[in-house]
Order: C-alpha cells, then structure tokens, then sequence
C-alpha cells in the first residue's frame, strides 16, 4: 500500500509539471520589421540621367517611400531606376504586422551637365618613327582636358606627338562635380 502511495506521489507531480510554460527553445521569437539594406548605386547623377536607388527588408508588411517615385514592395533584393532634378532625400520605411517599423535615408545629389568627349579622330592610324601624330577631339561641357602621351594643344582641342615606337593616346574630359568621359586611340609605328 505504501508503494501504491508512492507511485500515485509520483505520478501527481508529473502531471503538475506538463502545466508549466513552454521551454525557451519552442517559444516563438517576434519578427520586427528590418531594412537590410538601402543606399544609391551612384550618390551623384548627372543631371538628365538616370541613377539606382536599391533596398532589401526582412519580416515587412508594408514599405512607404518618401519622395514616392516608384511603387515598392516588401523584397530582400530589388533596385529600380530614379531621375531626380535636384538634390534629394529618399526616405524607406518598413512596417511589420507586429506594430514595428525601420526607417533608412539616403541622399542622392544631381550634378551638372555630363562632360562629353566626341568625334575623335587621327590623322594616320598607322606612321613611320618620328611622323607627326594628330589625335584631335570635340567636348561639351568640360571644365578642364588632360591628354597623353604627346603636346596638348589647348586652343584646338589636339594633341601632337611624333612617337617612336606604337603609342596609345589618352584623352580624359572633365566635367563639373569630377565627372569624366574618356577616348583613346592607338596608332601603329611601322
């Protein structure tokens, strides 16, 4: 009888113990809202051009841009194409179904008018040692050109060299807020 009291103790207990609260493990864990991710390819666009702004968030709802330029929707990945006119804060915000929100920012400045190096062209793409080589070049809106090897003639917008051995020639054009457009031209030395 003792034993019987004993086991019927025991088996009280055990059952007193399935009442007690889930172990840390099973609890489920809350989800907020989080932006992963938020920022421009290019934090300066040339004005007329097109740049990248890219975003990625966990755990959201809803997203809400600010300026709204495009739709957006809740993705771990996504970029999209943006035109500013001016310089601009882009604003993302996430909202979770548990009540949670993250808010990132990102500036984005427009630049002036692109540099533009154009119409290229050599007198003679291939010369004896010592010939007269004439790379000349065309260019809107550039602030200042840097050109080798050879003699920049600033005036004419064409450099001048006579090489002796086969030479590629440089030419970099540069806009306002350090933008730039390149060409280059090999000439031959036979």
């Amino acid at each position: 009888m003792i034993r019987v009291a004993v086991v019927l103790t025991f088996s009280v207990l055990m059952c007193a113990c399935g009442n007690s609260p889930e172990p840390a493990a099973q609890k489920k864990s809350v989800q907020h809202a989080k932006i992963t991710q938020f920022y421009a390819a290019d934090k300066m666009i040339p004005r007329g051009l097109q740049g990248k702004l890219c975003y990625g968030v966990e755990n959201a709802a809803k997203l809400e841009l600010n300026p709204p330029s495009q739709d957006v929707w809740p993705s771990m990945a996504r970029c999209f194409e943006i035109s500013p006119t001016q310089k601009t804060t882009f604003t993302l915000t996430a909202y979770g179904d548990d009540g949670s929100k993250d808010v990132k920012s990102v500036d984005v400045k427009v630049a002036g008018e692109p540099p533009r190096l154009y119409d290229l062209q050599v007198n003679s793409l291939e010369v004896h040692p010592g010939d007269l080589v004439r790379v000349c070049f065309k260019t809107e809106n550039v602030i200042t050109v840097k050109a080798s090897p050879g003699k920049l003639a600033k005036g004419l917008n064409c450099l001048n060299d006579n090489p002796r051995k086969t030479t590629t020639y440089r030419i970099v054009a540069y806009g306002s807020d350090r933008q730039e457009d390149t060409g280059s031209v090999t000439v031959m030395v036979r």
